[in-house]
């Protein structure tokens, strides 16, 4: 989080083990909000959003943990977890070299990477990394108000993945506001109900695993002032769908990359940096799709391994000239402490409205 309103507004939220005290990082950030309330009313057509948790900015997106996990298990209805067997280890070695230092084996042993036209140089790499940065920045430049219907399951995995319990399915809304920071254009994500309500995520017992901000989450790496802080790989080509896409390889440095998610967990935080490929349509230079896991894991944090999918297509809105690359499904994957949990969201029925805003305290203050 870049500010401090944002970084509270989650912090004071995240749920944890109730009998157990939140770490002081949280206590101090509940403190600070208390002391500086706001609302922030959002305005048009039929939506009206008041007290929205913001949770991206400058395409940074979060991850939120609960604790105890026993209530998300024991609320898996699909079928029964069995108790004699836990979820199958993450299949990333990340004692391996990291992904854009693959050798030529272990790329076609990807099954993600089956058919690819491996590439000869990288001597096109500078000119794919120049065409997709320009696309980012008018995606930003030129977004409109959106909002869309957001359908979350959350699954509790077992079994290398292929068994699955069902612990949440909810349906929200989702909105996509941009708006200008720091001289910059980037975009504010909220999450409410049908009614434009902001959600209790402390009331979503079980959902184990809070996963948000994805519709810059994809872009972030390919946004010209952060491709300097990431090592970069042309792999080659290969055809998704009907689209010929240019394969590109990507890993955050660490030590310079400014716009890291972040992963809260019973009173923890921490920064995670990941790695990834990205398949980017060869003629229109827009972000198809993005996968991409953790660099290292953070054992400090109990997080093994993540793994993430982002799908985006073209998306045509009434009053828009041109349609907008945006996601429609996602697939988060977390193994952490011994469970594999999978949140799967789907995004559709997008439309533009119109908004205002303004800052308000909140009655009594």
């Amino acid at each position: 989080m870049t500010q401090d309103t944002d970084a509270e507004s989650v912090c004071s939220r995240v749920g944890g083990d109730p009998g157990h005290r939140k770490g002081a990082a949280f206590e101090n950030c509940a403190q600070a909000a208390r002391r500086r309330p706001y609302r922030l009313h959002v305005v048009g057509g039929r939506w009206v959003v008041r007290g929205a948790i913001l949770f991206l900015t400058l395409g940074m997106w979060t991850v939120i943990a609960r604790a105890p996990w026993e209530s998300g298990l024991q609320a898996a209805h699909r079928k029964e977890f069995p108790s004699h067997l836990t979820p199958q280890a993450p299949s990333h070695n990340h004692d391996g070299p990291p992904l854009i230092d693959w050798t030529p084996e272990e790329i076609q042993a990807r099954p993600e990477l089956r058919r690819l036209r491996v590439a000869e140089s990288q001597n096109d790499l500078s000119a794919i990394l120049r065409d997709t940065g320009k696309r980012v920045a008018a995606f930003f430049n030129d977004f409109p108000n959106t909002t869309c219907t957001e359908e979350v399951v959350s699954e509790i995995c077992w079994a290398a993945g292929r068994e699955c319990g069902v612990t949440f399915e909810g349906k929200f809304r989702y909105l996509l506001v941009p708006r200008v920071t720091g001289g910059a254009r980037i975009l504010t994500e909220y999450r409410t109900d049908a009614k434009g309500h902001p959600i209790d995520y402390q009331l979503l017992k079980n959902m184990p695993i809070v996963t948000c901000g994805f519709a810059t989450a994809a872009m972030r790496t390919f946004q010209v002032q952060n491709q300097k802080a990431c090592r970069f790989r042309y792999f080659g080509r290969q055809t998704l769908g009907r689209q010929e896409t240019d394969v590109v390889g990507f890993a955050e440095i660490p030590e310079k990359y400014a716009a890291a998610m972040r992963f809260f967990l019973a009173g923890r935080e921490g920064r995670l940096f990941v790695q990834g490929l990205a398949w980017i349509d060869a003629r229109s230079h827009e972000i198809l799709r993005v996968r991409s896991n953790l660099l290292a894991p953070r054992l400090d944090l109990g997080l093994e391994e993540m793994t993430t999918q982002i799908d985006l297509s073209a998306i045509h809105l009434r009053g828009t000239s041109a349609p907008l690359r945006l996601p429609t499904k996602v697939v988060v994957e977390v193994w952490l402490g011994h469970h594999h949990i999978r949140n799967i969201h789907a995004y559709s029925h997008f439309q533009l409205f119109r908004v205002e805003s303004r800052i308000s305290p909140m009655p009594g203050e």
